[in-house]
């Protein structure tokens, strides 16, 4: 578990696609090494018109022969969160990553979204039972229940 056996956090890959690009243009997802042990992810989509309905789903695949789901599977409704936050474990996420992201106020969202400069130290993630491994995390973004893209991290922990 991460409080004894992983030692780094590291995230690998970024992938970010929109599947309605006359909703949301994805202008930059990536990682960039800024450091030996920091690397930070930058994310900057703009949504074209305005949204009152956002989901997003979110699941935890771990390596294994492949990629297998992994624990984690939620569906948040982003806009009753943002209006009052409901769940726990989105609590605790929007509680990492919300100093890095100009996502700070209630529906209607529109324009550039941006996700700067985003990293994670292990410390962050204490108490959490997550074996060493390789592991994605696959988000998708609904508006008004129709898929409008897609955002996924992956990261390995050893």
């Amino acid at each position: 578990f991460i409080s004894q056996d992983a030692l780094v956090f590291r995230m690998t890959n970024a992938v970010c696609e929109s599947q309605n690009k006359s909703w949301v243009v994805v202008n930059e997802c990536r990682l960039r090494v800024v450091g030996r042990n920091k690397i930070i992810f930058n994310f900057n989509g703009k949504l074209l018109q305005p949204t009152n309905s956002i989901m997003v789903h979110v699941q935890a695949f771990k390596r294994a022969n492949g990629y297998k789901p992994w624990l984690l599977n939620y569906t948040i409704d982003g806009c009753r969160f943002l209006r009052k936050s409901y769940n726990p474990f989105a609590i605790y996420i929007h509680s990492i990553y919300i100093s890095f992201t100009n996502f700070n106020h209630t529906c209607p969202y529109s324009g550039d979204q941006i996700v700067n400069g985003f990293y994670l130290q292990v410390d962050m993630l204490k108490g959490l039972p997550i074996p060493n491994g390789d592991y994605l995390l696959a988000m998708n973004w609904y508006f008004y229940e129709k898929k409008q893209f897609t955002t996924n991290l992956y990261y390995t922990f050893t």
